[in-house]
C-alpha cells in the first residue's frame, strides 16, 4: 500500500470518528456528555478508538463550534454539550441536572434582569455561554425527594 493510500485510510478514520461524535451529539443535544462516556460508547458500537483521539475530535468540534466544553465543580471531567441551530446557546443560560445530566436552556427575560443587575450592581459581564447552573430537574428532585437548596 502506498504513504498516499495509508494516508488517505488514515484520514477516512478520522473523518469517521470525528463524524460519529458529532452525531452522537446531534442526537443527544440537551444533555451533557463527557469524553470517558463518549469512548465507552464508540466502543460499545465496535469502534476501536483510544482516549487520545476522542479529545482530539472533541477539541476540533469545540474549535468548529459544534460543541462547548464546561467544567462542572463536582466533577472531575470537563463536560461537553451540542451547539444546535435551535438553540442560541451563548447568550442565555443553562440548568444542568447533576443527577440525569439534562441540560435545560433557560432563555426567559427573568435571567436577562439577572444579567443586568450583576453587571449593573457589581460590574460582572456574565458569559452566558459557559454559565452553568447545577441542580436537580423536576423529574430527579421528585425521585430523590429533594427540595431545597444543598
Amino acid at each position: 500500500m502506498s504513504f498516499k493510500e495509508r494516508n488517505k485510510t488514515v484520514k477516512d478514520y478520522r473523518s469517521q470518528y470525528k463524524s460519529w461524535i458529532r452525531d452522537f451529539f446531534s442526537k443527544h443535544e440537551d444533555e451533557m456528555i463527557c469524553a470517558s462516556d463518549i469512548l465507552e460508547r464508540m466502543r460499545s458500537d465496535g469502534l476501536t478508538i483510544n482516549q487520545a483521539t476522542v479529545y482530539r475530535n472533541l477539541d476540533r468540534l469545540e474549535e468548529a463550534g459544534t460543541i462547548r466544553g464546561h467544567r462542572l465543580c463536582d466533577k472531575g471531567e470537563k463536560y461537553y454539550q451540542y451547539l444546535s441551530a435551535g438553540h442560541d446557546c451563548p447568550h442565555h443560560l443553562h440548568l444542568y441536572c447533576k443527577s440525569c445530566g439534562r441540560v435545560i436552556h433557560l432563555d426567559c427575560a427573568f435571567m436577562k434582569n439577572i444579567q443586568s443587575h450583576l453587571q449593573k450592581d457589581h460590574g460582572f459581564l456574565l458569559d452566558c455561554g459557559y454559565s452553568v447552573l447545577v441542580g436537580l430537574c423536576d423529574e430527579c428532585r421528585k425521585k430523590e425527594g429533594e427540595n431545597t437548596c444543598q
